[in-house]
């Protein structure tokens, strides 16, 4: 008799594979930018508090 898998292990499962895969893809786009000498992170935008809206911004529409 084979013991049938719960709904938590079904789960666990598929967050595995969801996160194996999505390693793989980050991984694969590492590769490709050290590959072609490029620099990852500088693609990445600065953060700026000034891209953050106040209150009074907010309030003030």
């Amino acid at each position: 008799m084979m013991k049938q898998k719960t709904e938590f292990q079904k789960s666990l499962e598929t967050y595995a594979l969801l996160i194996a895969i999505t390693a793989f893809f980050l991984t694969l786009i590492v590769v490709a930018a050290m590959v072609t000498d490029q620099n990852t992170f500088s693609m990445v935008p600065k953060f700026s508090w000034d891209m953050v809206n106040s209150w009074d911004e907010i309030f003030n529409r």
